[in-house]
């Protein structure tokens, strides 16, 4: 487990906390450090340079923090629709086979199906959170595909019902692969590096500022390093869907293993009589 995933799954408060204090920290930290070293005729010396070029360099930062937010955000929502949408037609699909007139073949492929349910449940999801494949579910899927290739429709109603099957099957399909997929849409490492430096940067000039009050210095860089803190906690926690407390789950594939406890219930209970 990654330093991220492990601040991930703490609670978001208390990593809110964290994220929020160490900004702080750096930003306080730094001034002081400087107001103890520097001369402050070299900050009153050159206050209107550093003023401007602080101006400059923060109105690019922030612009360049709102653009990766507000992509972060987006691919959040299109990974939670696309997972919505999945769990729909997977929704879809038990119900398509749960009431196939034939019994003898719903049953055969209700067996692969909740196999691959759990398996997404169990291990695919989990697995989403290190990005490692999951071969069980990959290989209880293709045994769907294979099980309803052989169906045996015997008139032109179970024809519909089938084709409807086949439908929800290949969309269930379609969007798992772009849930899978979407961990490849993460922030690359080379776009962390300018919005770290950026940071940085603007500390730093944050620093060089003329303030009299030594006290009001420190506060108010620390304000800006707290800022600069709730904006990485944000991107990281909506860079990472599937990690965290606020991670996408499994709602609709969970639904259906409560659908069909009754039905493993009753079963039982029939067998027992028997």
């Amino acid at each position: 487990m990654t330093t991220i995933q492990y601040l991930l799954n703490l609670p978001s408060v208390l990593f809110f906390i964290l994220m929020s204090f160490f900004g702080a920290f750096i930003g306080g930290f730094s001034t002081f450090i400087f107001r103890k070293y520097k001369p402050i005729k070299i900050m009153k010396s050159h206050n209107e340079v550093t003023g401007f070029i602080f101006l400059a360099i923060a109105s690019f930062y922030s612009l360049l923090m709102s653009f990766v937010l507000f992509l972060v955000w987006d691919q959040f929502n299109d990974t939670y629709s696309n997972v919505s949408k999945e769990g729909n037609f997977a929704l879809g699909l038990y119900r398509d086979i749960k009431f196939y007139p034939d019994s003898a073949e719903s049953k055969q492929l209700m067996t692969p199906y909740l196999d691959f349910v759990n398996n997404v449940i169990h291990e695919e999801f989990p697995n989403m959170e290190n990005t490692r494949p999951s071969p069980k579910t990959k290989e209880s899927l293709n045994d769907i595909f294979y099980k309803m290739e052989r169906l045996n429709p015997k008139n032109q109603f179970q024809i519909q019902l089938v084709a409807e099957m086949y439908n929800h099957l290949n969309q269930l399909d379609l969007y798992r692969g772009l849930r899978i997929s979407s961990k490849d849409t993460e922030i690359s490492p080379p776009l962390w590096l300018p919005m770290i430096l950026g940071g940085i940067i603007i500390i730093i000039c944050g620093s060089w500022m003329d303030i009299k009050n030594a006290r009001m210095h420190i506060i108010l860089n620390c304000l800006i390093g707290l800022f600069i803190g709730m904006l990485f906690f944000s991107i990281i926690l909506l860079d990472n869907p599937f990690v965290g407390t606020i991670r996408i789950k499994p709602v609709e594939y969970k639904s259906i293993l409560t659908l069909e406890q009754p039905t493993k219930q009753s079963d039982k209970g029939l067998h027992q009589k028997k």
